[in-house]
C-alpha cells in the first residue's frame, strides 16, 4: 500500500487542481457590468443605471445624466478554497493584481426635442486575471502548483442613449472587443520546479447592447438590457504557434426594477440570464468547419441592493449592501452545478461635483471537488472570495 500511496497523492493533486480550475474559472465569464456603486449593490443595477456605468449595464439609463461627467474605476481581489482531505494537507490561495474596471465620457445634449446622452467607455468585460497557488504535502513530499493568469476580455464602447418622453427611454451600445491575456503554468516539488508552460489570447469582435429603460412614475422605473449574440476571435499562441477558433456567445438579457422609496433610499433587483449552455467554439479542422458546444451550465442569476443617502455635514455619504447568487458554468464531482452566493458593501462621498465610491463583496460556498483517494469519501471543498472595486467621478457643471 506505501508504495501506492505517492501515486495517490499526485493523483489527488491533479484532480484537485482541475476541480478548483474548472470551478473557479467559469466564474469571470459570469461577470456583467462595471462600477464600485454597483457592485456595492450587489449588482442590482440594470433598473437604476443613473451614472456613467450605464455604458455597461443599460444604455438607455445614460438619459438620467444632466452633465458632462468622467469616471475612472479599477478592481482586485483575493480568496481561499480548502478541501477536506483525509491525511492530504492541501492549502489553496488566490490573488489578482489591480486592474483597470472602466473608465469613460459621457456628454449630454439636445437633438431638437429630444434629451440625447453620449458616451464612450473602455471595460473590462471578462476579468481572466487571477493567480491559484495550490500546496500540497503527504508524508514528507511537498508539492506546489501555480496558475497565473492575467488579463481578460476588454471592449471599447461608445454607447447612446435618447429620451422620447418623461416615461421611456431607450439606447444602444457597441462592444468593439479587444484585450488579451497571458497565461503561466508551473509545478514544483520539494521547492524545485518540475514543470513550465506558458500561452496566451488575444481577441476581437464586436457586439451591440440594447437597452430600454421605462419609468411609470418618479418613483419606480424598470430596465432591460439585451445582449445580442456575439462572435469573439480568439488568437491563441502556445509554444511559438498560433491557432484561432471563434467563441460564438448566444443571446444574454438582464432586467430589473428600481424604487426610490424616498429621497434618501433606493431599493434594487434584477434577474440575468446567461444561457451559457448554448455556446459554441467554432475552428477550421482539415478544412472545414467544426463546431463544437462550449459544454458549460446556464448561469442566471439574481440580484438584490438598497443604497441610502446620508448626510455628512455639507457632503452626502451613500451607504450599500447587496447580495447576488453565483451559479458557475461549471459543474462538480457529482456533475453538481456549482452555485455561490455573495454579499456586498459600499460607501461613497459626493463632495460637490466629486463622487469616490468603493465596495467590498464577499463570495462563499461550497461543492463536491473529488472524492478522497485514502477514505474513498466525497472531497468538500469551501470557497471563500473577496474583492474591492474602488472609483471616482467627475461632474463638469450643468450642460
Amino acid at each position: 500500500m506505501k508504495r501506492n500511496l505517492p501515486v495517490l497523492f499526485v493523483i489527488a493533486m491533479l484532480v484537485c487542481g482541475l476541480q478548483i480550475t474548472f470551478a473557479q474559472e467559469p466564474q469571470q465569464y459570469v461577470q456583467n457590468g462595471n462600477g464600485a456603486r454597483a457592485a456595492g449593490m450587489g449588482y442590482a443595477f440594470t433598473g437604476l443605471a443613473d451614472d456613467a456605468t450605464a455604458i455597461s449595464w443599460n444604455s438607455a439609463g445614460l438619459t438620467q445624466l444632466y452633465s458632462p461627467e468622467a469616471s475612472v474605476i479599477a478592481r482586485f481581489g483575493w480568496g481561499s478554497v480548502t478541501p477536506n482531505y483525509s491525511d492530504i494537507s492541501i492549502d489553496v490561495t488566490s490573488g489578482s493584481s489591480f486592474q483597470l474596471n472602466f473608465a469613460s465620457l459621457a456628454v449630454p445634449f439636445n437633438a431638437g426635442n429630444l434629451n440625447v446622452v453620449g458616451g464612450v467607455a473602455y471595460r473590462r468585460v471578462y476579468d481572466f486575471t487571477s493567480k491559484y497557488t495550490i500546496k500540497a504535502s503527504y508524508m514528507g513530499f511537498t508539492s506546489e502548483t501555480e496558475l497565473d493568469n492575467s488579463g481578460g476580455i476588454d471592449a471599447i464602447t461608445p454607447a447612446v442613449g435618447i429620451q422620447f418622453n418623461e416615461m421611456i427611454s431607450a439606447g444602444v451600445a457597441a462592444n468593439i472587443l479587444v484585450g488579451g491575456t497571458d497565461y503561466k503554468y508551473t509545478e514544483k516539488s520539494d521547492g524545485q520546479v518540475d514543470f513550465e508552460s506558458s500561452s496566451s489570447e488575444d481577441y476581437s469582435g464586436v457586439g451591440f447592447d440594447i437597452g430600454l429603460l421605462v419609468k411609470p412614475s418618479q418613483q419606480f422605473q424598470l430596465g432591460a438590457n439585451l445582449q445580442l449574440p456575439t462572435t469573439a476571435t480568439v488568437t491563441s499562441k502556445d509554444d511559438g504557434s498560433d491557432s484561432e477558433y471563434k467563441l460564438k456567445v448566444p443571446f444574454f438579457f438582464s432586467i430589473g426594477a428600481a424604487y426610490r422609496a424616498s429621497d434618501n433610499v433606493t431599493l434594487a433587483a434584477d434577474y440575468r440570464s446567461r444561457p451559457w449552455s448554448k455556446a459554441k467554439y467554432e475552428y477550421e479542422y482539415m478544412g472545414e468547419t467544426q463546431e463544437i458546444e462550449l459544454g458549460a451550465e446556464d448561469a442566471n442569476s439574481f440580484h438584490v441592493g438598497l443604497e441610502y443617502l446620508a448626510q455628512a455635514g455639507e457632503n452626502v455619504m451613500p451607504l450599500r449592501v447587496g447580495f447576488f447568487t453565483v451559479p458557475t458554468p461549471g459543474t462538480d464531482y457529482n456533475d453538481d452545478q456549482i452555485v455561490f452566493s455573495a454579499v456586498t458593501a459600499g460607501l461613497g462621498l459626493i463632495m460637490g461635483n466629486i463622487i469616490l465610491d468603493g465596495s467590498f463583496e464577499y463570495m462563499f460556498g461550497s461543492y463536491v471537488g473529488d472524492i478522497d483517494p485514502i477514505s474513498g469519501s466525497d472531497v468538500d471543498y469551501k470557497l471563500s472570495d473577496f474583492r474591492i472595486t474602488v472609483g471616482g467621478t467627475v461632474h463638469f457643471g450643468k450642460n
